[in-house]
């Protein structure tokens, strides 16, 4: 039984009958209604809108599966906003690649205006990497740009709760993603991943909502057997104290008298373990990049991409961790002889930074890596640049 009571584009308004009813009630109210509207009998100005309204109804509802999927979506969209169901386009990261592990992040930025500020909303899809790096770029922007008045600073109060807040709890946008490319998936035949973005739906959906939901992923007939790594949300939140807490430590400097060192700051960090920072990771080239891994001290060590010495490949199948630590989320999973670039090391070297082809940042056993290269190159890494030839 269709306990869900929404329609959109009104299609069982049209018919005039339930959101559980059968096939047969649904046949004969058609019936009756094309009859009664049909412009070749019906002088009515309107009989022939109203009679391709309910030709486009009876066309949905009729089909199990046009129906479960409008049902689907009409959970996620109203009716303003409500897509073409037929020709959906997969929402991809904001790198513009397709990602299965994508999540709608709400942030709420507030933007310095001189003696004014300005205050923007908005859902963005990103993975866990990305959002992490947007949740600490966006408390960084307001902190440091965005109050320029009381109520600047009263807006990035607000700011800060809403969104820390909504990086768990931003239902909406989250079901409307995922049940969104859970049906673009099925258009392309895609049904394991469909069937995974469905499932992912689950966790941002009402008990009535849920059970929509098993019905379409039983429809599919698949049951993929992957399982993607969990987001850590305490991280996500943990991130957009960071600003706010070394403002708030130099805020109380001249009244203390003395000078905080940097010893003291990694003393305060190490202590309430909850504070990230970010390093810097210089090329020799003269350019730089934010390695917004979670750490504790890393040496760094300079990226030359014409260097082949700092490369290293992997002695077996391994995991890419977020941290130099097992009890860190996975970043990815790489197979045996995958080459990558040492960027760093903690001080007892037992793990190494590494970059990967695509320019992100992980941590993996020294125990692990072997020296040199070893599967070849992909073209368009980053790691390796072969010097130029004079």
């Amino acid at each position: 039984m269709n306990k869900v009571k929404n329609d959109p584009l009104g299609y069982y308004e049209i018919l005039a009958v339930n959101f559980d009813a059968e096939e047969k009630q649904i046949k004969q109210n058609y019936r009756d209604l094309a009859k009664k509207w049909h412009p070749d009998h019906n002088t009515d100005p309107e009989a022939l809108d109203i009679f391709q309204k309910i030709s486009v109804a009876y066309d949905i509802l009729s089909d199990p599966d046009k129906r479960l999927v409008y049902d689907l979506l009409a959970q996620a969209y109203c009716g303003e906003k409500f897509p073409d169901m037929f020709s959906l386009k997969v929402y991809k990261n904001r790198a513009g690649k397709e990602d299965l592990t994508v999540r709608a992040v709400s942030v709420w930025k507030v933007i310095g205006k001189i003696v004014a500020t300005e205050s923007v909303k908005s859902d963005e899809v990103c993975n866990y990497t990305e959002a992490r790096k947007l949740l600490f770029l966006t408390a960084a922007g307001n902190w440091l740009f965005g109050w320029w008045s009381l109520k600047g600073f009263r807006d990035n109060l607000k700011a800060l709760v809403y969104n820390v807040k909504k990086v768990e709890h931003n239902n909406k946008a989250n079901l409307r993603l995922l049940l969104h490319n859970a049906v673009a998936f099925q258009q392309e035949n895609r049904l394991e991943n469909a069937y995974l973005m469905a499932q992912r739906a689950l966790y941002y959906a009402d008990p009535c909502q849920q059970e929509l939901i098993r019905r379409y992923m039983q429809s599919l007939k698949v049951e993929p057997k992957v399982r993607f790594p969990l987001w850590n949300f305490g991280m996500l939140k943990a991130v957009q104290f960071v600003i706010p807490a070394v403002l708030l430590i130099l805020s109380t400097i001249p009244f203390s008298g003395s000078v905080v060192t940097e010893s003291d700051l990694n003393r305060y960090f190490a202590k309430v373990k909850e504070i990230a920072y970010y390093q810097e990771v210089k090329f020799r080239t003269g350019g730089e990049t934010v390695d917004d891994m979670v750490v504790g001290k890393v040496l760094n060590i300079p990226v030359d991409i014409t260097d082949a010495a700092r490369l290293y490949h992997t002695a077996k199948g391994l995991n890419v961790m977020f941290g130099p630590g097992d009890d860190f989320d996975v970043i990815t999973k790489l197979e045996k002889n995958a080459t990558v670039r040492i960027t760093g090391m903690t001080p007892d070297e037992i793990w190494f930074r590494v970059m990967l082809d695509n320019g992100d940042m992980g941590f993996i056993r020294r125990e692990f890596l072997k020296k040199g290269i070893g599967n070849k190159i992909p073209f368009g890494s980053k790691i390796y640049k072969a010097p130029a030839v004079n």
